[in-house]
Order: structure tokens, then sequence, then C-alpha cells
């Protein structure tokens, strides 16, 4: 297992020196939805209901993007199926299925990491209504529950990165989007706000918020079995 991560790791490494504008780029996205969800969050507070909608969906679509870096070959893969390629170039390699696994789980944990401090910081920096709503330690909580709930999408986005061609890829991320908006809408016709709750829970539970360790107990499930899935789909795939 030692070998199998230092390998995954020296293969992180040097995608990391291939594209080296591969964090600068994540850094000046995350920022511009950072400061976009703040301005949400504040409208919220002003009372302004015809953005509860729209806060849910950004939040749904947008807080999963968080396990991935924006890079060329993220906004090349449709037109050079650049997924696949890099696939087909690891298979040239002595590189087992279990290393290519490893390395794209260790690029998303990093990317979490690099991402979440990026975007909530930049929320709660930016939101003083927010800030005067919430403690900074239930605020945490906050951005835990919605992490949780990103691990389980990103195990989904990342079995079809592996599983599918660029151009099929992205017809099924279109798919889970109208999905995304569908349930999105479904809460608000009902009354509901997921942003509102997701804030009440973690304000009146804080480390003891059952919504977030049930996104995070689920989102680390999910994550485990899908990526068991993908690893079983990606032996036996034909990259020709």
């Amino acid at each position: 297992m030692n070998t199998v991560i230092r390998d995954a790791w020296v293969i992180f490494k040097k995608d990391i020196k291939i594209d080296k504008y591969m964090v600068i780029m994540s850094f000046i996205f995350m920022s511009y939805i950072g400061v976009s969800m703040s301005m949400f969050i504040g409208s919220l507070y002003h009372d302004q209901n015809q953005f509860i909608l729209m806060a849910d969906i950004m939040l749904l679509i947008i807080i999963p993007m968080l396990g991935f870096y924006f890079s060329k070959k993220y906004f090349k893969y449709l037109t050079d199926d650049s997924y696949t390629q890099m696939l087909i170039y690891l298979r040239t390699l002595p590189i087992s299925p279990q290393v290519i696994m490893c390395y794209r789980y260790i690029q998303m944990l990093i990317a979490f990491t690099m991402n979440s401090v990026i975007v909530f910081s930049i929320i709660y920096g930016f939101s003083s209504q927010l800030r005067s709503e919430i403690s900074i330690g239930n605020y945490i909580c906050f951005a835990l529950t919605w992490i949780g709930y990103a691990l389980g999408v990103t195990g989904i986005y990342i079995h079809l990165e592996f599983t599918n061609s660029g151009r099929k890829y992205f017809w099924l991320t279109m798919v889970m989007m109208v999905i995304t908006v569908i349930v999105a809408i479904t809460i608000w016709s009902l009354g509901g706000n997921l942003l509102l709750y997701t804030i009440k829970m973690s304000n009146e539970w804080g480390v003891l918020s059952p919504v977030m360790w049930g996104a995070l107990v689920g989102g680390m499930i999910s994550l485990a079995l899908l990526g068991k899935l993908t690893f079983r789909r990606l032996q036996h795939r034909d990259l020709l």
C-alpha cells in the first residue's frame, strides 16, 4: 500500500510541474465563486427572495467542484478527450490501476483542502450578515456539511471521468446538473432553503450537528463505494 501511495504521489507532483498554472487558475476561479456566494448570502439576509433558489442551485452545482483543479486539461476534456488520453498514457507505463485511482484521489483531496479554504474563507470574510449570524466555529461545521455533500458527488464525477469518453462525460454531467436544478426547484417550491437550513443547523448544534455528520459519513461512504466501482470498471475499460 505504501508503494501505491508513493507512486501515486510521484505522478501527482509531475502533473503539477507540467501544468504550472493549475494552482493559479484554480485560485482565481474559486475566489470568484467565493465572492459570488457571499453576495447571494447577503441578498438572502436582505429578504431578496428572488435569490433564494439561485443560492441553492449554486451550492448544489458549484460546491462539488471543490474537488477539481482548473487547468488546460480540465477545459479541453470535450475537444481533446484529455482524461482518456491521460489514462492511455499511464497505461503505457508500468503503473497499476490502483496507482491511477490513488493518484486521482490524492489530487481530489488536495484540491478539496485548497479550494475549500479559499471559497469558505472568502464567503465568511465578505458576508458581514453571515458573520453576525454564526460564529467561526459553527461556520466551520456549516462548511464541513457542504464538503460532505461534495465528497459524495465528486465520487460520481470521478467515476464518469474515468469510465467514459470526453463527449459522453460532458453530456452525463449536463444530465446531473439538470437533476440538481430540479431537486433545488422542488425544495424551493415546498418552501425550503438548503443554505439557510444548513446555517441554522450548524448554528444550533455546532460540532454535534446531525446534518454535518450525516453529510460527512454519507459522502465518505459514497466516495469509497464509487471508488471501488470505478476501479473495477477501469481495469476492463477499452481505451481505444
